[in-house]
């Protein structure tokens, strides 16, 4: 009988330790599962930011290109406004566009 006694005592134990065996078996599928779920989502903010960065800099270089670009335009307008004052411009214009010649000159006229 004392055996028997002692099989019953002991019954509860097995549960109780099968129990915490099976709790801490939960808690770790869950925290695997946790930390998957979280690698996750930042690996794939990740790849999202560097999609982004990928772009922003192609946007930048672009941009970088079409400032350039401008600048030359502005230096080249600026070049042209500073002729606009200039005699030789203005005869030049008289001369190619308006047909016009100094009085000094010869007049050759083709027919």
């Amino acid at each position: 009988m004392a055996g028997k006694a002692n099989k019953s005592e002991n019954l509860p134990r097995a549960n109780k330790a099968r129990n915490r065996n099976t709790r801490a078996y939960l808690l770790r599928i869950c925290l695997g599962v946790i930390f998957v779920l979280i690698t996750a989502v930042c690996t794939n903010l990740y790849f999202q930011q560097e999609e982004e960065y990928q772009r922003l800099n192609l946007e930048q270089e672009q941009l970088r290109r079409q400032m350039d670009s401008l600048y030359e335009e502005y230096d080249d307008l600026n070049r042209q406004y500073a002729m606009l004052d200039s005699d030789e411009y203005i005869e030049g214009i008289a001369r190619d566009y308006l047909n016009m010649c100094r009085p000094e000159d010869i007049l050759i006229i083709n027919r």
